[in-house]
């Protein structure tokens, strides 16, 4: 992520107008199409490695910002805040725009896997914390933390319209690419 983060972060916000759509196989939340394709649009001459390194990001953040827009829409839940895990959650130029992106606080937990969950599940059922909130309070720790910059937001919600529309508009053909036709 060092060499990503060195390029994506040498670009502004919006990719000077190169967006990416991360469907690489198919999408599965929150549209539930496995037709859909990745694709950049917008490319010109001027747009260099860093620009598609930038692109990536937000195209992936975009892709986020879509499952938690159906999210709040399905269950009129509200976020603060989100926890990213794994390798992107390693990248400090990926965490900002994620949380520029969505508006939300992205979190990163000192221990990030799936098995320091499951040692709580057991540690719970095991009868050393009462519920799972006391073992989270008592073992979870943020060691990194991103805020969103209410300009970059803005500017994010502008262009995730276009991301999502353009999306709309590819849909037939990508089906077409899938089909062979």
């Amino acid at each position: 992520f060092s060499e990503m983060d060195r390029l994506a972060s040498g670009i502004a916000a919006g990719s000077d107008g190169l967006i990416f759509h991360p469907y690489l196989m198919g999408e599965r939340a929150p549209h539930w199409d496995p037709k859909l394709r990745g694709d950049f649009i917008g490319l010109t001459l001027g747009h260099t490695r860093a620009h598609f390194a930038r692109a990536c990001y937000e195209g992936i953040a975009f892709a986020l910002n879509d499952v938690l827009r159906a999210a709040k829409e399905l269950s009129g839940a509200e976020f603060a805040d989100m926890r990213l895990l794994g390798g992107g959650a390693r990248s400090a130029t990926w965490r900002q725009i994620i949380a520029d992106v969505t508006g939300l606080t992205v979190k990163v937990p000192a221990n990030g896997d799936a098995s320091f969950g499951a040692a709580l599940v057991a540690a719970v059922g095991g009868g050393l914390f009462p519920d799972p909130q006391a073992a989270v309070a008592r073992c979870a720790r943020i060691v990194e933390e991103n805020r969103p910059d209410a300009a970059r937001h803005a500017d994010y919600a502008r262009l995730f319209e276009l991301y999502d529309e353009a999306r709309k508009g590819l849909t037939a053909i990508n089906h077409r690419l899938h089909d062979g036709n």
